[in-house]
């Protein structure tokens, strides 16, 4: 009948209907999907993981290793990878490492653009920012620093100094001591003894703040780009939480800006932050402002409060491997003795140094850096890089790659000595970077390293702390490669 040739029609015009959106969903679906799956033309290799999420299910607690195995699979060279909405290259040996960062340095020294970094910096800072701003505070940066004195003996006496403070601290702590906490007032007042000209106690509730807040950026540091920017609009309290924290830590370094305006010689600059005020005095522009200052100052306080990861590692290692104590205690007192260490004593001191090269190679504190982007479209080891294509660089797999280090998971100074028992730098061990976003305060972190050593080892005989288990297992809690929190003790050598 007419009615069922109707309701025959509405039903067959329905399910076109449904079909028809049942299609373009499924069209949608695969063009998204091989949109996934497309790659840069001439791109490196590497694996694209899920759609939205990339490889960073994947990743684990030691994306580092992670990205080490993939390298093995797809370049052990260059690889890249699909993180959130984007492209990234890794730079997996020393040899790509030095080609994109050193001799085409430039081209990868980038950031990447991320709304936290603007949230954070304003878009001032040294860390987060690129481009002739950077250039510019950099070149002030090295030459204010160089006018400072680092790697002279100014530089000597403040980390002696404060050693003397520090070991008055181990004598009086009692049966133990708290290790990452104690080294990180003593790192942290030598980096404010070289910044603002101002040490605090280790009580101060300054002391406190600065410490904590060191966690709170390198926390934000370590997460990549994209996960970053998910993390923040997934949890505002957070995101609230540290921005106050922030603030609070800002007022802190703008109080002691001010009392050095207010107290300014340009005939007797003490530290960074008078040099760069006398800079504001005669550059015109926004480079050189107040907000620059601190964001500035900021940036080079939490960077080089790092040192003390590096420290803690090399007490764990002495405690560990208590042979080496004993051997650097020697040379020690051979070629220091009574005096007090400074870095004119290295070039003859083979074992502490291999020591500390050791503890940088087997530890690696910034496992993969931050993040660099390029800045132009490269080509790099014979592929393709768009501009703005985030790149890591995976320190960690470095300073373990089997062609270079024979048993590379093993704890061994001794593999830095020649025959003749002297000491051999290698550029396979990068630990402040390298190229044109190298550590700017890698003098200073060095020398922190050698003359805390040479008066650790020289003055105490390290012990365990009974009953607390201690390994080279990092702190999974950590923003670095730090090692688990750990007490010791010690016991003046006769």
């Amino acid at each position: 009948s007419f009615q069922q040739l109707t309701m025959l029609t509405s039903a067959l015009h329905c399910w076109m209907d449904d079909y028809i959106c049942l299609i373009t969903v499924l069209l949608i679906l695969i063009y998204l999907w091989l949109s996934w799956y497309r790659k840069p033309k001439n791109f490196p290799p590497g694996p694209r993981g899920l759609p939205i999420l990339g490889i960073v299910p994947y990743l684990g607690k030691h994306p580092e290793k992670v990205l080490s195995k993939l390298a093995d699979k797809y370049n052990p060279s260059v690889m890249s990878f699909r993180m959130g909405r984007m492209d990234w290259i890794i730079l997996n040996d020393i040899e790509a490492i030095n080609q994109a960062l050193v001799k085409q340095g430039e081209d990868f020294s980038g950031r990447p653009k991320s709304p936290l970094f603007d949230m954070l910096t304003n878009g001032c800072g040294l860390v987060f920012v690129d481009g002739e701003r950077w250039k510019e505070q950099r070149k002030f940066g090295i030459m204010a620093l160089r006018s400072l004195g680092m790697g002279k003996r100014i530089l000597d006496e403040i980390i002696n100094k404060e050693f003397e403070v520090l070991a008055n601290h181990f004598e009086s702590s009692g049966s133990s001591i708290d290790a990452m906490t104690s080294l990180r007032k003593a790192v942290t007042n030598i980096t404010c003894e070289v910044l603002m000209g101002k040490r605090f106690e280790y009580n101060d509730p300054v002391m406190e703040i600065i410490t904590e807040h060191r966690f709170v950026l390198l926390s934000i540091m370590d997460l990549l780009h994209n996960i970053l920017v998910l993390f923040f609009k997934l949890l505002p309290d957070y995101h609230l939480s540290e921005e106050s924290l922030i603030r609070f830590f800002t007022a802190v370094i703008q109080e002691i800006i001010e009392s050095h305006k207010r107290n300014f010689d340009q005939n007797n600059k003490k530290d960074f932050v008078d040099y760069f005020i006398d800079e504001m005095l005669y550059k015109e522009g926004n480079y050189f402002t107040d907000e620059q200052l601190c964001h500035y100052t900021r940036d080079l306080l939490v960077a080089g409060i790092n040192t003390t990861t590096a420290l803690g590692w090399g007490i764990v290692c002495l405690l560990l491997y208590r042979g080496h104590q004993t051997k650097i205690a020697k040379e020690i007192q051979q070629v220091i003795g009574d005096e007090t260490p400074t870095l004119h004593h290295q070039d003859r001191m083979p074992h502490l140094r291999s020591f500390i090269q050791e503890v940088h190679r087997c530890r690696s504190i910034a496992t993969l850096n931050l993040p660099h982007r390029t800045t132009r479209d490269v080509r790099l080891n014979g592929y393709d890089i768009p501009k703005n294509t985030p790149v890591l660089t995976n320190i960690w797999r470095v300073h373990n790659d089997p062609r270079v280090w024979k048993d590379p998971h093993k704890f061994n100074p001794g593999r830095h000595l020649d025959s003749n028992g002297k000491f051999v730098h290698s550029a396979h061990i990068i630990p402040f970077a390298c190229g044109y976003r190298r550590c700017l305060g890698e003098r200073i972190a060095r020398a922190e390293m050698f003359i805390f050593f040479a008066k650790i080892i020289g003055r105490f005989e390290l012990n365990k702390d009974d009953g607390e288990p201690l390994t080279l297992d990092n702190d999974p809690a950590g923003a670095v490669n730090s090692p688990k929190p750990f007490r010791f003790t010690v016991r003046r050598r006769s």
